[in-house]
C-alpha cells in the first residue's frame, strides 16, 4: 500500500477476495439450497462443520462491498466531472447484460426442473413466466429470479444516501465520525428490531422507504458510510501505521490475525462490528497478498471480473440443475468450490467479449450508415 493512497489495484484484490468469499457463502452456509445436501468437508470448530464456519464468515463479502462502494464514490466525487447518476447507471448496465442472457436461458431451457433440493423455490424459480416479475426484477424492486441479486438494490438505496452523509461528515473530526458511524450500526441493529418487535409498530416494515432505509441494509449500509469516511480522510493508510506500529505487520502476523477475525466474528460477535472487521482484514489482506506479486496479480484479475461472477455464481450452483450436477459432482466441498470458481471466471470472460463484439458491430454499422 502506497503511503498516500489506497490503489484501484487494491480495490481490485479486495474485489477478489470478497467474490470468493461470496462464492464461499452460497456453497458452503446453505446446504438445503445444494442438489445432495451439505458437502463433505474435513474437520469440525466446536461443533460446526468447518465449511459452516467459514461459509457463513464468508457473507462478510456484502460488507466488504459496500464498503469499497463508499470508498470509490468518494474518490470519484473528488473528481470534477463526478455524476453519482452515471455510477448508478454503470452499476445496472452490468446488471442489464447478465439479465438478458440468463434470464431467457433460465425461461427457455430450465423452466421445468425436478425437484432437487429441500428449498423447493430454487428448483421452479422460472416455472412461470409473469412479465410483472419479469420487469420487477429488471429495474431491481425485486430479486424474484435470483434471490442473491438482493444487493444491487440495497446497494441502490445506499448510494441515495451518499450526499447526505458526505454533508454529515464534512466538517467533523474523525473521532466524531467514527462515532456517528458506530451508533448508527448500534441504532439498525438493535433499536430498529426492538420497535419492529412492538405490536403497534411493526407496521412500519411494510413501508418500502423504512424498510429500505433501516431494516434490510443493517450492516451493511453502515460500512458504505464508513467507506466514506475512510476514504475522506485516507484511514487505511494510518490503520495499516497503528498496527505496523503495535504487532509488526507480516506474513506470519497477517495469517494469525485474519483467523482471529475469522474466529472471533463467527464465534463471539456476529456481523454486527463488521465496521470493526471489514478494514481490519482489507488491511491485514492487502499486506498479505502485496508481498507476492503472483498472488497480487491473480487477485487484481479476479477483481476485474467480480461483478460478473456475482451475478451469475448462483445460477451454476442452485437454478440450473445441469449445471448444479456439475459443480457438486466431487460432492467435497474445495473441489466443488473450485469448480464453482471456473466456471463463474469462464462466464465473466465470456459475457464481456460479447457485449464488446456487440458494441463493435453497432459501431461499424453507426460508422457506415453516418
Amino acid at each position: 500500500m502506497v503511503k498516500s493512497e489506497f490503489s484501484k489495484t487494491d480495490t481490485k484484490i479486495i474485489k477478489g477476495l470478497a467474490i470468493i468469499l461470496m462464492l464461499m457463502h452460497h456453497m458452503w452456509a446453505f446446504p438445503d439450497r445444494l442438489y445432495g445436501g451439505e458437502l463433505k468437508h474435513l474437520f469440525t470448530i466446536h461443533g460446526e462443520s468447518s465449511i459452516s464456519v467459514l461459509g457463513w464468515f464468508g457473507k462478510i463479502c456484502v460488507s466488504l462491498f459496500f464498503f469499497l462502494g463508499g470508498y470509490g464514490i468518494y474518490k470519484l466525487s473528488e473528481k470534477k466531472n463526478f455524476n453519482i447518476l452515471n455510477n448508478i447507471k454503470k452499476l445496472f448496465i452490468n446488471y442489464w447484460k447478465v439479465f438478458l442472457i440468463f434470464i431467457p436461458i433460465g425461461f427457455i431451457f430450465f423452466k421445468n426442473q425436478v425437484i432437487y433440493t429441500e428449498d423447493a423455490y430454487i428448483s421452479t424459480v422460472f416455472s412461470n413466466i409473469n412479465l410483472r416479475d419479469i420487469i420487477n426484477n429488471f429495474l431491481s424492486f425485486s430479486s424474484t429470479l435470483n434471490r442473491e441479486w438482493w444487493f444491487l438494490h440495497s446497494y441502490f438505496i445506499a448510494i441515495i444516501t451518499f450526499p447526505f452523509v458526505v454533508k454529515l461528515f464534512e466538517k467533523k473530526s474523525v473521532e466524531c465520525n467514527l462515532f456517528i458511524v458506530f451508533v448508527f450500526t448500534m441504532f439498525l441493529a438493535y433499536v430498529i428490531p426492538f420497535i419492529t418487535s412492538v405490536e403497534r409498530l411493526n407496521i412500519l416494515t411494510d413501508n418500502m422507504i423504512f424498510r429500505d432505509l433501516f431494516v434490510q441494509p443493517a450492516p451493511y449500509i453502515s460500512c458504505f458510510w464508513l467507506g466514506i469516511l475512510f476514504a475522506k480522510d485516507n484511514l487505511l493508510v494510518t490503520l495499516k501505521e497503528l498496527l505496523n506500529d503495535t504487532v509488526k505487520l507480516n506474513v506470519f502476523t497477517d495469517l494469525i490475525a485474519m483467523m482471529f477475525l475469522v474466529y472471533i466474528r463467527q464465534m463471539v460477535t456476529g456481523d454486527v462490528l463488521d465496521i470493526v472487521y471489514v478494514p481490519l482484514l482489507i488491511v491485514l489482506f492487502l499486506d498479505f497478498v502485496n508481498r507476492f506479486n503472483i498472488l497480487k496479480k491473480t487477485f487484481a484479475y479476479i477483481g476485474n471480473h467480480s461483478t460478473n461472477m456475482w451475478l451469475v455464481h448462483t445460477f451454476y450452483c442452485y437454478y440450473f440443475y445441469f449445471f448444479v450436477k456439475i459443480v457438486l459432482y466431487f460432492k467435497w466441498a474445495v473441489p466443488c468450490l473450485i469448480v464453482l470458481f471456473i466456471l463463474s471466471l469462464i462466464t465473466s470472460i465470456i459475457i464481456n467479449y460479447f457485449w464488446k463484439t456487440i458494441s463493435n458491430i453497432f459501431i461499424y454499422f453507426k460508422t457506415k450508415l453516418s
